[in-house]
């Protein structure tokens, strides 16, 4: 059995890690974040395990600074903590879309929870990329 590499908290893993450790800085377009987390996979964590595909899953809610319930989404597996997976012991990948598309109104969401490449967006901030971004097969309606 061969130990996997640690990988560096600050080292991006992905497309979408790229985008976010981009969005600090001034050039930083916020939509590039936006895009790139409705189309690449996210993870999210369930102690429920998929049971097949029609099967639903209640994934780990937290409570943020406010006490508000945001849902826990990371940007890759390995950025799941510890902790995290005692509660909730299933990392499952979805779209970042289909993560959007299935969040109730109330819900707001935290990706990446106490890491470097994370950022939260509450319910209000999801209804306006729900109303903003449409996906790009939904977009050749009537073609």
């Amino acid at each position: 059995m061969t130990d996997q590499p640690v990988v560096p908290e600050y080292q991006p893993l992905n497309d979408l890690e790229e985008k976010l450790a981009l969005a600090e800085k001034p050039e930083a377009n916020p939509v590039d974040v936006i895009l790139s987390f409705l189309n690449n996979e996210v993870y999210i964590i369930s102690a429920d395990a998929l049971e097949g595909a029609d099967s639903a899953v209640e994934p780990l809610v937290l409570s943020n600074s406010e006490g508000q319930p945001v849902l826990a989404v990371f940007s890759h597996p390995s950025r799941v903590d510890a902790h995290y997976l005692e509660a909730a012991p299933n990392v499952l990948g979805t779209s970042g879309a289909t993560v959007l598309g299935s969040i109730g109104d109330e819900l707001g969401l935290v990706i990446n929870p106490g890491s470097a490449y994370g950022f939260e967006i509450g319910p209000e901030g999801i209804a306006n990329i729900r109303r903003d971004f449409k996906r790009a097969d939904d977009a050749t309606e009537g073609a």
